[in-house]
């Protein structure tokens, strides 16, 4: 099961690339996290009427932050990275996430920086910039690699950011909270998604975009959560870490092979290396853990 969830949401990248220029970015963040929403509201809903009264009481301040952070803000600045980049390239540096998960911890909440883990982020980052310098390739659906790499990693930095917070709540309930964070992620998309449809018409999907929106939303942001959470029964989460780093690779291989995209050896390069440092950081057993809800997917130093 886990496998066919880390190879949805290593899809979201070739599913989003796809289908960005019938949707705008804004507009499809809304779309996706509305969808999503739905799908994980009528469960959430049985869930939250079932907690105790001392774990009913939600942080609504701090679930806003993380709905802005890891939702509002991460979806439009990924989707809009996108626009100028290429799925793979796009998968290779997400990729870093949890490398940059680990820094923030490490500078916010105090976490041990041991030598294995400060090698470790300090590896992935320097093969996130060998993608950067790999972004030079003729690629049709890649207008700005460049622009669109750095407005990728700045929704990697604000996924860290997202952890970090949520890592302070691990004792709510995750189905609850995500779904509440998703919902209020979509509220804060509906007026920008608003503005960017204002004076054009809405967007005409075909058959084949109309599928990968509810991908998007009802798949990669609902159901493949939800088996997530169903597949941890059986295992642990550092195990579920080990399937995550699927992700990155299915994005890149969907992406040359789906979208025939090319990658230059520097980019390929740049992201082996990215994929050991997370290894490297994973591997220190030094650092604290803890649950967090998602409104994306797992990464291998989230403990989800």
């Amino acid at each position: 099961m886990l496998i066919a969830v880390m190879s949805l949401w290593g899809g979201v990248f070739v599913a989003t690339k796809d289908v960005i220029d019938a949707v705008p970015p804004f507009t499809l963040a809304f779309m996706r996290v509305a969808i999503g929403f739905a799908v994980l509201l009528p469960i959430a809903w049985i869930r939250y009427r079932r907690l105790p009264a001392e774990r009913a009481r939600l942080p609504w301040k701090a679930m806003f932050a993380m709905g802005f952070i890891g939702v509002a803000f991460y979806y439009a600045v990924f989707n809009l990275g996108l626009v100028y980049t290429s799925a793979s390239q796009g998968a290779l540096v997400q990729s870093s996430i949890p490398a940059m998960t680990a820094l923030i911890a490490i500078l916010w909440l105090g976490e041990p920086a041991s030598r294995v883990r400060i090698g470790g982020i300090t590896l992935s980052l320097a093969g996130v910039l060998l993608v950067f310098s790999g972004s030079d390739v003729l690629d049709a659906t890649a207008s700005s690699p460049v622009l669109g790499n750095m407005l990728v990693f700045v929704s990697v930095i604000a996924w860290g950011l997202y952890t970090a917070l949520a890592r302070r709540y691990a004792n709510t309930d995750a189905v609850v909270m995500t779904a509440g964070v998703i919902g209020i992620g979509a509220l804060l998309l509906l007026p920008a998604a608003a503005i960017e449809l204002q004076g054009h018409p809405l967007p005409t999907l075909s058959l084949k975009e109309g599928l990968e929106v509810l991908l998007l939303g009802a798949g990669a942001s609902g159901l493949a959560y939800l088996f997530y959470n169903v597949a941890l029964q059986d295992i642990d989460a550092s195990q579920a870490g080990v399937f995550a780093n699927l992700i990155p690779v299915v994005g890149v291989i969907s992406g040359v092979l789906v979208l025939n995209e090319p990658l230059s050896s520097r980019a390929i390069i740049g992201g082996i290396i990215v994929m050991a440092g997370v290894w490297i950081t994973g591997s220190d057993r030094s650092r604290a853990g803890g649950a967090v809800p998602m409104t994306r997917q797992p990464t291998a130093d989230s403990g989800r």
